[in-house]
């Protein structure tokens, strides 16, 4: 009798390890889609206005690229289903180390941004800032601390924004560093810095101009039609419209080839679960044929058998996915909190370097029933062999 309690256990405990460990995965890989969500989508938008020729220019960032009238332009975007309208002034700039004339002067070449001081956009940025406040006033520069280092600079201290203004002439103004940020990403703490727009126009001489619109909407999956009727306002031979999803293409592309590489790991963990559950299965019965025997030679009939056997393989994959649930779960919710460290190179795609699983429900029904079928479609295959034996041959079982 003990001998068939611990096959029984083996059985349970070997679909709750398969269940627990989908869960575990599937959550690992709704975090990682929500990472690149609440990364990237506040940094963005939903859409992007551009002057028309900036997406294959050879340099994007060229000053002809940009949209005259700019508020004008801002005016004309009505449409219900647009919840937030801003105009950001992204340039190329060298920044540099305010020093005596005789000392050699550290600089970096960074991309700037030129925004509202109260911008929804840059959100990680905002809510890095680890001194100092985001341009108040307007007033002002906004540095990363990784910049800041390299540059030997401080809070309160000045830099030198150099760069060309629309006219290709060199112009540079003196700012006031009013805060430091760390984002999470490398990519943004290596790569920006932070004006408000109207220190951009002034910079590139560019009164009333802005290099893309961007938009946020109530339903991002609306971005599409939403495009299309925004199109009717701006002419395509003035104005690009491109939705987050083209803005974003070759990273959704990662993120897509991530999801088959994850579905194809569980597809091949669910056959070797499978595999061992059925042998536990199959061996926990095939222990057991002479007293099945023994049940048949007082009067069980054979679809009996099969019903017994079937609803004790049922009950045990039931409670194992169960239990597998609860625990997966469990780790889950931990992971949640505490994070997964994947270190600093999807930082460079603009993820996190810290994941954050996330529990799904669709997951939780497909494991849950994943590790039910495996469980009874094992059994059945015991139930029939042990059903097609006859009497005589069940109780001269070895």
């Amino acid at each position: 009798m003990l001998k068939h309690f611990k096959r029984s256990v083996v059985v349970f405990v070997a679909v709750l390890v398969a269940v627990a460990v989908l869960t575990l995965v599937g959550g690992v890989v709704s975090g990682l889609t929500s990472s690149f969500l609440d990364s990237l989508l506040p940094a963005t938008g939903h859409l992007q206005i551009q002057a028309q020729g900036t997406e294959n220019a050879i340099n994007p960032m060229d000053l002809k690229y940009l949209i005259p009238n700019a508020n004008e332009v801002m005016a004309r975007l009505k449409d219900p289903r647009i919840v937030h309208v801003e105009k950001i002034l992204s340039f190329p700039a060298l920044l540099v180390q305010p020093v005596e004339t005789n000392t050699r002067a550290k600089n970096l070449g960074l991309q700037g941004q030129g925004v509202d001081p109260h911008t929804q956009f840059f959100t990680t940025v905002r809510e890095g800032l680890t001194q100092g406040r985001f341009l108040p006033g307007g007033r002002g520069i906004v540095i990363s601390e990784t910049v800041a280092r390299l540059l030997d600079v401080k809070l309160g201290g000045s830099v030198m924004v150099l760069t060309t203004d629309r006219s290709n002439a060199p112009w540079y103004q003196e700012l006031k560093i009013t805060g430091l940020f760390r984002s999470g990403s490398d990519l943004v703490d290596q790569g920006l810095f932070f004006v408000s727009h109207k220190t951009a126009e002034e910079l590139l001489d560019a009164d009333g101009m802005t290099r893309e619109i961007r938009i946020l909407i109530k339903n991002p999956d609306q971005s599409a039609e939403v495009r299309d009727v925004l199109k009717k306002e701006l002419p395509p031979s003035q104005f690009e419209i491109r939705t987050w999803q083209e803005v974003l293409g070759s990273l959704l592309t990662i993120l897509q080839l991530l999801n088959v590489v994850s579905a194809f790991l569980r597809v091949f963990f669910v056959i070797v679960a499978a595999s061992v559950i059925a042998n536990s299965i199959l061996m926990s019965i095939l222990e057991r044929v002479r007293e099945y025997g023994t049940l048949r030679a007082i009067g069980l009939k054979r679809r009996q058998l099969w019903a017994m056997v079937l609803t004790e393989g049922g009950l045990l994959g039931l409670f194992g996915s169960l239990a597998g649930l609860a625990v997966g779960w469990i780790g889950v919710a931990y992971l949640a909190q505490v994070g997964i460290d994947v270190g600093s190179a999807t930082e460079y795609f603009g993820f996190s370097s810290r994941i954050y699983p996330a529990l799904n429900l669709a997951d939780g029904v497909f494991n849950l029933v994943a590790g039910l079928l495996i469980a009874v479609l094992s059994t059945a295959y015991a139930a029939r062999t042990v059903a097609r034996l006859s009497v005589v041959d069940s109780l001269n079982h070895p």
